[in-house]
């Protein structure tokens, strides 16, 4: 550790802080738990690294995940040093990698996800692949699931005709990104990989010129952003990851938390520094929050604290999820009347069809609220089709939805066909011009058997047929539901089954009618709204309340796990994050019974939850314990006193006060 000359970076930093900051002779991750001044930390120590000398700007690369943290870094970092610091290497991973590639003379053009998509399906075309069978997102799925692995085309040892497919589309795609001198957001990494693995005096050329690697969130870096680090490391130069292992819930986007666990064999030389004093929440919050993640086995040991206190952590079960969403709109309207800010609270789920029943209490109580990181359910794409289609079938001369139901998803309706059916004459509608069209044969064969199939989905249905079973039939029958599967898109399919929950019960004119009529306030002010969104959206984000709803066996964690160890750790670190948002409230929730399919069924808590109830039990009381006592009522321990036998606890009671009490007391009991 190098002692400073004069700083005033190191003032207002906590000792551990101080230590991260002072630390610049080894490699060093700093594992910073929840709220805990992880970017404070990593500002200040590359503004002390320019300040003291040790490094120019330009000899810094500081890797982030979003373009947002790199600008907030820079302008901290300007800020505490009072200079510019524009030859600082700081932006995302792709960023930097098409920096090194500019600097190198490759002039790639970047192809973005319509790019992509739009080059998949020439591709397609070309090779007579049906993309009815084979719809153009599975390819790109695919292809970017194997370049996570640095798997090239010729690598993939096809084990079925599907394999064989994905390998003959992935070597067209990569050919034709080639013959265009583009690159996809994937290959940007791997072409920077390239580079450095195949020329040494480049590879050395940077290494040698970054004497300080940063890297943010690094426990969601993935195997190609591992490699290229790695590449960039030559035992001289120094590497920082910042990041907090019990936070990686990003599996999905081939973040690996053993990259994390493993810093220090990657590394020589490497010291650990934990940052573990939250800012952001009470005790009794962390306490609950300490005791969820403490099952993971995956982690370094590590307990948060804080030097606040007064938070109440809330564990309820309601009949249904009607009750559940009854309940949260009330609780938010007495936190709002309690003067806390809607912005300043959040009902956070686990997947995105759980809005649906949430979004409608808040609007029967006249709640403002915004979706965050999604659309709201009655405006997502798949729920406006499937709904285009039952209207359509109320009503033949709805020319609108006739257009959207048609062109939904891909089904052979192409542009030509859409431009025949669109030359109605005037007064006549697009399903009696598409009528008319196959009657008097003014279209292909091919034309003839799409736009029959089409009009086939709306035979046997009126406005008295139960809107749940009409919407089973039009997903069946239109093709829309295979499509969705084969695209694995799981999260639209539920919010299809979402819908078809929100229809039990009423005929199809009914349910178009209730759904026509549902009204969405579209000028929303943010600062004036309730914030609703995935846990995973949540990240790095804080509210003074936080609600978590629907913890449930089968939802969270969730039922298309394969209740492998890494994945349930990961759904248990979704959990902590959750809990860890809350400043002062955590209400976390449950429901008994919940509709699927149209039908009533019972569900179990959590395995989470039991686990909490389990822990309370054998470590007794502690702060954050939610009890409640038959004279006194509900209240929230803020204090245990351990003597001979037994424990004393001081409990703050909602309507009682502050009372002690003892441990044993027979009219006490945990909630």
């Amino acid at each position: 550790m190098r002692q400073q000359r004069g700083s005033n970076v190191l003032e207002k930093l906590n000792r551990h802080q101080q230590e991260a900051v002072l630390e610049t002779s080894s490699n060093l991750l700093i594992i910073a738990g929840a709220g805990s001044g992880k970017t404070k930390t990593l500002t200040h120590k590359v503004a002390y690294i320019i300040e003291q000398g040790l490094a120019q700007p330009r000899q810094i690369m500081a890797l982030t995940f979003t373009n947002k943290a790199a600008n907030e870094m820079k302008e901290r970092i300007e800020k505490l040093i009072g200079k510019s610091i524009d030859e600082l290497y700081i932006g995302t991973f792709h960023a930097i990698a098409l920096r090194i590639l500019r600097n190198e003379g490759f002039k790639y053009t970047v192809y973005d996800t319509k790019d992509q998509e739009a080059l998949i399906k020439e591709i397609l075309t070309r090779l007579n692949i049906d993309r009815k069978l084979y719809p153009p997102k599975m390819f790109i799925s695919r292809i970017s699931e194997h370049k996570l692995n640095l798997i090239k085309p010729d690598d993939i040892s096809p084990n079925n005709p599907v394999d064989s497919l994905v390998k003959r589309v992935y070597t067209a795609y990569e050919e034709a990104l080639a013959k265009a001198s583009a690159v996809d957001f994937d290959n940007i990494i791997l072409k920077a990989i390239e580079l450095l693995e195949n020329n040494q005096h480049i590879r050395e050329k940077y290494a040698n010129r970054f004497k300080y690697i940063f890297i943010d969130e690094y426990q969601d870096t993935n195997y190609p952003q591992y490699v290229f680090v790695k590449l960039l490391y030559n035992g001289n130069n120094r590497v920082c990851a910042v990041g907090d292992e019990d936070q990686s819930i990003y599996g999905f986007r081939g973040a690996d938390v053993t990259k994390i666990l493993n810093f220090s064999k990657d590394y020589d030389n490497c010291r650990i520094v934990k940052l573990l004093e939250n800012y952001r929440s009470t005790q009794e919050i962390l306490d609950v929050a300490n005791r969820v993640i403490s099952r993971n086995t995956l982690r370094h040991d590590k307990e948060l604290y804080s030097s606040k206190t007064g938070g109440l952590v809330e564990i309820k079960e309601y009949e249904s999820p009607r009750h559940e969403a009854q309940s949260i709109a009330m609780r938010i309207e007495e936190l709002i009347e309690d003067g806390v800010k809607p912005s300043d609270i959040a009902v956070l789920y686990r997947t995105n069809y759980q809005s649906r029943i949430i979004e409608e209490e808040l609007v029967k109580h006249g709640i403002p609220y915004r979706i965050v990181g999604s659309n709201r359910f009655f405006e997502r794409k798949e729920v406006k089709d499937i709904v285009a289609y039952l209207k359509l079938a109320l009503n033949p001369y709805d020319n609108i939805s006739f257009l959207r139901a048609i062109q939904s998803h891909p089904r052979g309706a192409g542009k030509k066909l859409i431009e025949r059916i669109t030359a109605a004459a005037e007064g006549e509608s697009l399903m009696e011009r598409s009528r008319k069209l196959i009657k008097e044969k003014q279209i292909t064969k091919k034309q003839e058997k799409v736009l029959s199939e089409f009009l086939e989905i709306f035979e046997g249905i009126n406005g008295d047929t139960p809107a749940g079973e009409a919407i089973e039939m039009v997903f069946e029958k239109s093709g829309y539901k295979k499509y969705l599967e084969e695209s694995k898109e799981n999260g639209r399919i539920d919010n299809i089954m979402e819908l078809n929950n929100a229809a039990a019960g009423m005929s199809l004119e009914e349910f178009v009618e209730s759904v026509s009529l549902y009204d969405y306030s579209n000028d929303i002010d943010a600062s004036s709204a309730v914030n609703l969104m995935t846990i995973h959206a949540s990240k790095g984000l804080e509210f003074h309340s936080v609600f978590v709803v629907g913890v449930e066996e089968g939802l969270f964690p969730n039922a298309n796990l394969k209740e492998s160890q890494l994945e349930i750790e990961e759904e248990r670190r979704l959990f902590y994050v959750a809990i860890t948002r809350a400043k002062r409230n955590v209400f976390i929730s449950y429901a008994t019974t919940r509709m699927r399919s149209g039908e009533w069924v019972s569900v179990r808590p959590s395995r989470f939850i039991q686990e909490l109830k389990t822990d309370r039990a054998r470590v007794s009381f502690s702060r954050g314990d939610m009890v409640n006592h038959a004279i006194y009522g509900r209240g929230v321990v803020v204090a245990v006193e351990k003597l001979e036998d037994t424990e004393m606890l001081t409990v703050n009671f909602y309507k009682s006060g502050i009372k002690r009490v003892l441990a044993k007391d027979r009219s006490l009991e945990s909630i």
